[in-house]
């Protein structure tokens, strides 16, 4: 860690004793609970549950975003090629309906607007690796926002800013300038009236509530819906509610931020939903379009690595700088030979024999549901998993340094406790734009906040004050 970054977080612990921490407790807890931002299986955990936000310097922000920037580039340029050529396609093994959707011309150009990249960051900002591409459904973006909002409050950040510059990211207003954007592009006018759609028991539902809140405070008028809650009719798209009274409301929208996942929605239903077929007729600009699903999977991370891959060609010099040094080696799961670090190797035979260096990854998941880290899984539940894997798209991608950092917590039986917590960082994607970093932390290597088993501190970007 830089002596730069090991003073910030240093200089903030000093500031720590066991009042202040559970004041900053009582404030989380009470924040949380009232912007309803709790996770895990039952909802009743603090998404948050440690005592200070993340904080990164402008080198390592710097590099973030660069890298971010040049990977999301050849990220859209494989997706834009995916949409004609059967051969990157193939791998992917779309469903009949899959291949439907991703034929629908959106209104506008690309594969996603909306997206995040997941990945580490080093310390002193000398390196960093994307292992995953969330380019379908990001959540977290909202969160960032209400929980900074929570710690900018508190009376130990207003003392840390005695001596640091402590700035939240703008991650929402980043998304909501997006949306708006698009909307333009598609042929919309004026402010477009916004339907944030998903499946109405989905944990995220408190993100969805605060940036419909943002929304309409600028003006924006937004609804929360599910999917069952349109109505398609008339060459408009409606959502119907319902009145305490009695009765029923249609409101008209022209812009839906669609949050639901694709494989659950056509799980659910079929392509003559309303959403699809208002979608279809250019009835309502949506965002991110049904087209995600070649950007959004782990497989490309496997198109954007393998040198002898199917979209190697489609990478100009400077994109496929970028991927060599912050994309990880990647492999579809399959029988035969490739390379790794220019030699040619049998793949399954090379991951038999290399586990502790490798993660195996289903290609169409999330959550980290499937996710095997070789260095945590016997060799005989190993050999069983890469069998498993030759029957559904499967990744092995080359294991990356996840860096730590010391985060404080509270408990009434051990007070206050420093501990170490690995620490991902995941800026946003915005068309072509990187913005901000969304920061997940865990003590384990596997880091999620979805299921319950991590926290999602705040970013903040600090610098020291000339004269604090």
């Amino acid at each position: 860690m830089t002596t730069d970054l090991d003073a910030i977080i240093a200089h903030y612990h000093d500031l720590l004793d066991d009042a202040q921490a559970r004041s900053i407790v009582a404030a989380l807890d009470a924040g949380l609970r009232e912007r309803g931002m709790l996770v895990g299986p039952n909802r009743d955990r603090l998404i948050c549950t440690v005592l200070r936000p993340r904080l990164i310097t402008p080198v390592q922000y710097d590099t973030l975003l660069h890298a971010a920037t040049l990977v999301g580039r050849a990220i859209r340029a494989v997706g834009t090629a995916a949409l004609s050529d059967p051969t990157l396609l193939a791998p992917y093994r779309l469903t009949p309906a899959e291949r439907e959707l991703l034929a629908i011309d959106p209104g506008y150009q690309g594969t996603a607007m909306v997206g995040r990249l997941d990945g580490f960051l080093a310390p002193d900002g000398t390196w960093c690796w994307f292992v995953e591409s969330n380019l379908e459904s990001p959540a977290g973006i909202a969160y960032d926002e209400g929980i900074a909002e929570i710690f900018a409050q508190m009376d130990v950040m207003v003392a840390f800013r005695r001596t640091y510059h402590a700035e939240a990211l703008p991650v929402r207003q980043g998304l909501q300038q997006l949306l708006l954007d698009t909307y333009h592009a598609w042929g919309g006018q004026g402010t477009p009236a916004i339907a944030i759609v998903d499946f109405p028991e989905v944990v995220t539902r408190a993100e969805f509530d605060h940036l419909q809140r943002r929304f309409a405070a600028d003006e924006i008028p937004t609804i929360v819906c599910g999917p069952d809650d349109l109505r398609y009719q008339g060459g408009r798209l409606y959502v119907e509610t319902h009145r305490a009274g009695g009765g029923t409301i249609w409101t008209p929208v022209n812009l839906v931020y669609r949050r639901l996942l694709q494989h659950e929605f056509l799980a659910a239903y079929d392509l003559h939903h309303p959403l699809i077929r208002a979608y279809a007729d250019r009835a309502v600009c949506v965002v991110n379009p049904f087209r995600t699903k070649p950007v959004h999977t782990k497989l490309i991370m496997w198109l954007l690595s393998d040198e002898d891959g199917p979209a190697a060609h489609l990478l100009d010099a400077e994109s496929a700088m970028a991927v060599a040094r912050h994309v990880p080696w990647t492999r579809l799961v399959r029988r035969g030979a490739t390379r790794y670090r220019g030699e040619r190797i049998d793949l399954l035979e090379f991951a038999r024999r290399n586990r502790e260096r490798l993660v195996l990854k289903p290609n169409d998941d999330y959550g980290g549901k499937g996710v095997l880290l070789g260095w945590e899984t016997s060799a005989h539940d190993w050999e069983g998993a890469l069998d498993a894997a030759l029957g559904q798209p499967h990744v092995l991608q080359e294991r990356v340094p996840v860096p730590e950092e010391p985060y404080p917590t509270w408990s009434d039986a051990d007070g206050l406790a420093i501990t170490p917590r690995f620490v991902d960082s995941d800026p946003c994607l915005y068309g072509d734009r990187a913005v901000g970093c969304l920061t997940r932390i865990a003590a384990t290597a596997k880091l999620n906040v979805s299921a319950g088993g991590g926290s999602a501190p705040p970013t903040f970007l600090v610098t020291a004050k000339e004269n604090p």
